[in-house]
């Protein structure tokens, strides 16, 4: 399959800009985050409301890994709002829901994009009933079959504060990095959603604190950390 053009969702990887440094900073603190789990191949993304960023904290990230020489593969398990999907190949109709259930086919649902060594798995269409996907056991089969041929794998779910598939999903992961917005999310609710993901048994390797406003040349900016 053809490589995908370049997504405005990714920042440019020559970016000097004060975002694309915090990027680069986060996915170098994650590395270092990384080295205390014993198995560290498969991190999911998520947060505790919608809006909070954590789309746009997981791609560039993602990015980053692959800019390392790593076979990176994205793949938007939000079954509800699937953003990086809309984002990055909305017109595709097979991915992870024909894949899922047809492992013979799921290789041929990934898509490589501009970016090299980065690569991304989108939902497909939705189905009615997403819980019942995420809680049928063929995400695990699914994922045991992605990490043989990818080094890293990065999952996008749903807000675990929200909604339960993310949690169902967290026990199939090696560790969760949850996104915080700054002056948005409330600390009740990053405390409710770090609880949720406590209770499954997986840890929290990092939290980026996201859209931190700095008045810098009369011009506000965004921190990643």
């Amino acid at each position: 399959m053809a490589r995908l053009k370049k997504n405005k969702l990714f920042f440019d990887g020559k970016s000097k800009s004060f975002e694309a440094e915090k990027i680069r900073s986060a996915q170098v603190s994650l590395q270092f985050a990384l080295t205390t789990l014993k198995k560290a191949q498969t991190i999911m993304f998520t947060s505790a409301n919608k809006g909070e960023g954590k789309t746009f904290c997981i791609s560039n990230i993602a990015k980053e890994y692959a800019k390392l020489g790593k076979k990176v593969l994205l793949v938007d398990l939000d079954l509800h709002r699937p953003r990086l999907s809309q984002a990055i190949a909305p017109r595709e109709l097979g991915g992870l829901m024909l894949g899922v259930h047809d492992q013979s086919v799921l290789m041929d649902q990934i898509i490589p994009l501009a970016e090299e060594n980065l690569f991304f798995l989108p939902t497909g269409q939705l189905p009615s009933n997403p819980l019942e996907v995420v809680s049928s056991g063929l995400l695990a089969e699914m994922f045991a079959r992605l990490e043989d041929e990818f080094d890293m794998i990065f999952i996008d779910t749903p807000p675990v504060r929200v909604l339960s598939d993310g949690r169902m999903i967290a026990t199939l992961c090696d560790g969760v990095v949850l996104v915080v917005r700054s002056g948005v999310t409330k600390v009740n609710e990053v405390e409710e959603a770090k609880a949720h993901i406590e209770n499954t048994g997986v840890p929290i390797i990092g939290t980026i604190l996201n859209g931190q406003q700095y008045n810098k040349k009369e011009k506000n900016t965004y921190a990643y950390y």
